[in-house]
Order: structure tokens, then sequence, then C-alpha cells
């Protein structure tokens, strides 16, 4: 929410700011003209939040004059974003030179020092699209441009969950089609399955359906896909649920276009309420694009030395490259499992420098009957301590107000290394 939007209790039509961006911004031209570097930093920042993935963005210094000089003599890009040290009256002044060159189609948010609710009401009256108070952050800027570019008639778009293997093996698949099925029989809510794993996916097997289309036929046709297309490639299970399953073949390719994947993402947030993403252990460009894409990202780990060293390098990663959204939830996977040595949960937190979100006891029999019967946890026991688990974890997943926590700092690298080395060596005296 802009300053103004957050400090003043403006009527709802008024300033049309509804919460955390959820949505990727149109594919449009940015140009902004500055008045002082802070907000140059933070549109510039701004820019390479995954939000903003299909803008291009043009940062410059001047301010308006500047603006109405350069667009005498070139078009007016679909949005301006304009800085004045101005107060009151003057921005008016400086916006009339603008306003002779500037397209009927191009938006425009301007920035300043002035918290007046008044002014805010009469730059929207005279055409302003918004008005940002500075020093701004990226965030609100974000919001600010997709508060000018969106649909008021518009159905909301979904809530996206990715859960993601940082290990081969640990459980993600499971836990998201778990998820997914105790979400939309729960909330009764629309939720859709997406299986990415091409080769080896299992949302088929897990939900004993055979599937004759698949996820490979919405990115192969993706300037085609549509909600009617997507519609006839889902596999409903039941009245909330319906799978886009993977076409769990050798023979397809590994290797997708980046954008393709992003275009699939919105189209299928379109089209439900929530949609839970089954991420497997590849480390791709297109894979890499999914994960960041995400409103919640689930990095499923099992408490071993090669998995903690994998969850540390995707954690710090997914923070440095979304400082904009939560932190990825951690949960330990396959705890308690006989005659194996275990990294101890403090040692986990310790080293990846974050809390531990939920751990997952095994229990062979539970998660061997469900999978070899086609059938979700609480189908083979509802009071199961692990389904009470994850309807905890789904609750959370699902909840979009509240704040945001922010990240714990890193431990240090040299603690790191040292954690580790002690780590190995406990776990070869203890193989010895």
């Amino acid at each position: 929410m802009s300053q103004a939007a957050q400090n003043y209790d403006y009527n709802h039509d008024e300033q049309n700011f509804g919460g955390p961006v959820e949505t990727l911004i149109p594919r449009i031209d940015i140009e902004a003209f500055c008045e002082t570097s802070a907000l140059a930093t933070a549109l510039q920042d701004s820019a390479y939040d995954r939000r903003m993935t299909r803008t291009s963005v043009a940062v410059s210094m001047g301010g308006i004059g500047k603006a109405a000089s350069i667009y005498q003599e070139s078009a007016t890009p679909h949005l301006l974003i304009l800085e004045s040290k101005e107060t009151g009256l003057a921005i008016f002044d400086e916006l009339e030179g603008l306003a002779e060159v500037c397209d009927p189609d191009t938006k425009v948010i301007v920035c300043g020092p002035s918290n007046d609710v008044t002014l805010y009401r009469e730059l929207k009256r005279q055409g302003v699209d918004e008005y940002i108070v500075v020093p701004a952050a990226p965030m609100q800027i974000i919001e600010a441009i997709s508060t000018v570019f969106s649909d008021p008639e518009e159905a909301p778009i979904a809530r996206t969950i990715g859960f993601v293997n940082v290990k081969g093996g640990a459980g993600a698949s499971t836990l998201s089609h778990n998820c997914a099925a105790m979400i939309a029989n729960d909330e009764e809510k629309e939720v859709i399955l997406v299986d990415l794993d091409m080769q080896f996916g299992t949302a088929g097997l897990d939900f004993n359906r055979e599937p004759s289309r698949s996820v490979i036929d919405a990115l192969g046709a993706i300037d085609e896909l549509d909600d009617v297309k997507l519609q006839r490639l889902l596999v409903e299970h039941d009245e909330y649920l319906s799978i886009l399953a993977a076409p769990s073949s050798l023979e397809v390719s590994s290797e997708f276009d980046e954008t393709a994947i992003i275009e699939m993402i919105e189209v299928i947030r379109k089209s439900s309420d929530y949609v839970v993403f089954d991420i497997p252990h590849i480390w791709t460009p297109w894979i890499r694009t999914a994960i960041v894409q995400m409103d919640e990202i689930v990095l499923v780990s099992t408490p071993e030395l090669a998995a903690l060293r994998n969850l540390k390098a995707m954690y710090d990663l997914l923070v440095q490259r979304r400082p904009n959204d939560a932190p990825p939830r951690i949960i330990i996977n396959q705890t308690g499992m006989p005659k194996r040595p275990e990294i101890a949960e403090k040692d986990i937190v310790e080293i990846v420098g974050a809390e531990v979100e939920l751990s997952i006891m095994y229990d062979a029999t539970l998660f061997g009957s469900a999978s070899n019967n086609g059938q979700m946890l609480n189908e083979i026991n509802a009071k199961h301590e692990t389904v009470m688990t994850l309807t905890e974890l789904n609750q959370r997943l699902i909840k979009k107000s509240g704040s945001v926590k922010k990240p714990s700092k890193p431990a240090a690298s040299d603690m790191v290394k040292d954690v580790l080395m002690s780590l190995r060596d406990k776990i070869s005296k203890k193989k010895a």
C-alpha cells in the first residue's frame, strides 16, 4: 500500500489498494524520471521483482521537466512514473507541460513528498492514475502499478503453493498431493494440482487416475492456452480438486522455455482458487523460474547431511531472489526413520539460519498403504498425527493476511563449515 493510502482512510473506490500483489504486472513499457537517487534505486530494485518479469523498465534522472522535453519528439510509453519535489499547486504547473505531449492511453504515476489527501484526490480528478509518497519501497511501487493496471471486473486469481524437494526422495510429491486434496476437501474451494515432474510424476498414481492429456500439452501450445483448453487438459478427481498430470514418460523433454512456464502459471491461476505445484528435484532455468513465481514456497528436506546442504543453498538463493516475499517454509520430512542417523532440528535451524516450520514423522504403514491403494493419507487414517500436522500446514499456507515473517539472518559461512564438519564426524563415528 502506498504511504498515502497507509496514513489516510481513503474511500475504497478511491484508493483501490487491496493487499499483497499476487499477480504479474502486464507486458508493458515503464519509463521513470526521478528527482532523487532514493526513488531511482527503489524503481530499479522493483524491476527485479518476480511480479515485474514481463515489464521493461527504464529509469532516468531529471523529473517531470525532462520527461516533457523528451516526449515532444517521441511517443510516451504505457506507463510514466514521475517524481516531483514540489508540493501543492506547483505540481500541477509541472504536469501542465507534460499533458501537451502525453499520449491519451499512457498511464501516469506521480511521486512526491506531500502526504496530503486533498492533493491526492485532486491529482486523481485531473487524470493522474496514482500518487506515491516518497521515500517509497519497491513493493509500494509494484502495488501502485498493479492497481493502475488491474481490472476491477476480473475475478480474483488463485494463490500458488509450490512444494520443492531439496533432495530426491524427500517426499515433496506426497505432501503436495495430500495438501492439495485436503485444501479442496476442507475449504470446499477449487484446487488444481500441477505435476511438473515430466518423467517420474506420481500424481496419476497417487489419485488412481490415468490421464490422457498432460502438462506437456499445456506447455507445448502455450500461445493457444486459455481457460477452455485448460479445462480439457484437467482430470477431475472430485467436485473441488482437478489434476494437471505429468506424462511420466522417459521420452519427453525436460527443457522448456521460461516464458512458457510463466504464461502457463498465469492461465492456471485464473481458473481456480488455489494451485498446488509438485516441483521435482532438478535445477533447470524453467524450474527455477517456476519456483520463484510461487506465492508460497515449501522446501521439503530429510534430516540428512546432503539434504541439509541443498536446503541451505536453496533457501539462501530464494530469499535473495525474492526480497519482497515471505521466505520459504521449511519442512523436515521422514524423521524418526529406524536405524538412520539424523541431524537434530536445532542443528538444522543453526545452519540454515531459519526456523523449521514442521517436522513429519516417518510412518511406513500410513504412507505405504496410501501410495499402494491410490488414496490420500486422511482416507487411510483421518485422525493420524501426520494428517493433523498437514491440516495445520494448510491453514498457514492459505492464510493471505498477516505480517510477513522476515528471514532469520543466515549463519556465518565459517560457522556453517564447522557445523557441517562436526556433523559429518559424528555420523561417521556412529556408523563405525
